[in-house]
């Protein structure tokens, strides 16, 4: 996605990254799944480097090529796993609605803040002490 209209009038853009009104959602019905397949995709490589068996890293990830690493092949299979199980939200920054993507759809749902207006809720560093209680 690259941009969004929201309700308001205001065009939310992804066009970047490191943007302060985007998240990543990781829903709680698929979080086991996603670490065990995290846990299964890294398993391999651990006990073949436990082992120092480099034949034991081949039989796991194939044979590489010079370009790529069994790092590289390795970040590619979990970034695949992260993006079946992600959904994006984005806060709009005009009104502050918060649209979360509709499964693995190209559909967002609206859910609008009861202050109603932009809070920074994605963002690392919104400036508003949080409420732990």
């Amino acid at each position: 996605m690259s941009k969004l209209g929201c309700k308001c009038g205001h065009v939310i853009t992804d066009q970047t990254d490191s943007l302060p009104y985007k998240a990543s959602l990781l829903r709680d019905e698929v979080e086991n799944k996603f670490w065990d397949e995290v846990h299964r995709e890294l398993k391999p490589l651990v006990e073949a480097a436990e082992s120092g068996d480099k034949t034991s890293i081949a039989d796991a990830f194939g044979e590489f090529s010079p370009i790529f690493s069994a790092a590289d092949k390795l970040q590619d299979r979990i970034s695949s796993l992260y993006i079946q199980r992600m959904s994006t939200a984005y806060e709009c920054q005009n009104c502050g609605r918060l649209w979360v993507q509709k499964n693995n759809s190209e559909r967002f749902v609206s859910y609008v803040p009861e202050e109603g207006a932009y809070g920074a809720i994605l963002a690392v560093a919104s400036g508003v002490p949080e409420n732990l209680d």
